[in-house]
């Protein structure tokens, strides 16, 4: 007989199940925010008394965070006691990385905004940021500058993915044969500063929004690569990108934006580069055939409802033809991080 909490196979139950599925999330976000996995990792088996006496709740309330949190596979119970299951057990210890940074980053960026999708579809722009979000910004990366504790709230995510996405790039991206990269968007140097430790005859060169270099050169100052890496002010989309270097970088920036948008980015980079210099795009990987994967449906719908209102998770096929549009040749695909993939490319001759 198979337990009552396995996945169903049956139609009905598996339409039930995304009926339920915010109910879920908001289980493992409370239980997550109460420290509930961190205290079972540090204490199992503990009552359910036991337990809201430690969280500072109620016996009811705890009952119930207790009762979704086992029916839905992140406890389990045996007997009257408690325990963390492999689901939440990575949760329960180094909360500000991957995995637990996720959780704070889709409840308090995420969830409310979503309740805007069907919207965010019909207008095509990301009414649910400008719904549950404050601020002038017409992206949500410039309304995060207006809210400290969300914006490190993001921070934290995206420093998580980078820093994971980065150390493979590191070990298995070829940079030997370039020696000053442009890295656009480069944000707070987590890419920038990686590949100048790894290839020590690298300079990198990032340009990002002035409201974010400042940052950037303090981090890039205090790991001692100021000679070799630097951040300057530049607006990607109104002004020309600095000539003088030999591969431009897109991480995780490319996918923001509309396809017009990319199309003029990317011929700004061959614009600004020799031939033979190259190009390399890190994006989130989405099937060239349009099926999935699952997380590229989520970006995308993230994208469009919250994030800028124009971008999504686009195809490799498709990056690589806008290579081909603006003067790069392709070469290659490297999977890398969470689902990612870096796409390179090489300058043609003009």
């Amino acid at each position: 007989m198979s337990s009552p909490n396995a996945p169903s196979t049956d139609p009905a139950a598996q339409l039930r199940s995304l009926y339920y599925a915010h109910y879920n999330f908001q289980f493992l976000s409370a239980a997550f925010e109460f420290g509930l996995f961190a205290l079972l990792g540090a204490e199992p088996g503990l009552t359910r008394v036991e337990i809201a006496g430690r969280l500072g709740l109620r016996e009811q309330p705890a009952r119930i965070l207790l009762l979704g949190c086992t029916s839905i596979g992140l406890l389990r119970k045996d007997g009257e006691r408690y325990y963390n299951t492999e689901v939440s057990a990575p949760l329960a210890t180094n909360l500000e990385d991957l995995p637990g940074v996720f959780v704070p980053w889709e409840q308090h960026v995420n969830y409310r905004p979503m309740a805007w999708f069907a919207e965010s579809l019909r207008e095509d722009t990301n009414v649910g940021m400008r719904r549950e979000i404050a601020g002038d910004s017409d992206t949500l990366y410039g309304r995060l500058a207006g809210d400290p504790k969300l914006e490190q709230v993001f921070h934290n995510m995206m420093g998580s993915v980078s820093r994971l996405c980065g150390a493979e790039l590191v070990d298995q991206l070829d940079l030997s044969g370039y020696t000053h990269m442009l890295d656009v968007g480069g944000g707070t140097a987590v890419n920038a500063t990686n590949f100048a430790r790894r290839w020590p005859h690298l300079q990198v060169t990032i340009v990002d929004l002035p409201t974010i270099v400042e940052a950037a050169n303090e981090k890039i100052a205090g790991m001692g690569l100021s000679d070799r890496v630097r951040a300057v002010g530049l607006d990607a989309f109104n002004d020309e990108f600095p000539k003088g270097c030999d591969c431009v970088f897109f991480g995780h920036f490319l996918e923001i934006w509309s396809i017009e948008r990319n199309k003029d980015l990317l011929a700004k980079a061959a614009r600004a580069v020799e031939p033979e210099a190259g190009v390399i795009v890190v994006t989130p990987v989405q099937d060239d055939d349009e099926t999935g994967p699952d997380i590229a449906a989520a970006l995308s719908a993230y994208f469009q409802t919250v994030a800028s209102g124009e971008g999504m998770v686009y195809t490799c096929k498709e990056y690589e033809e806008w290579f081909a549009e603006v003067g790069f040749e392709p070469t290659g695909r490297l999977y890398v991080g969470l689902g990612d993939v870096a796409i390179t490319g090489t300058r043609r001759p003009t």
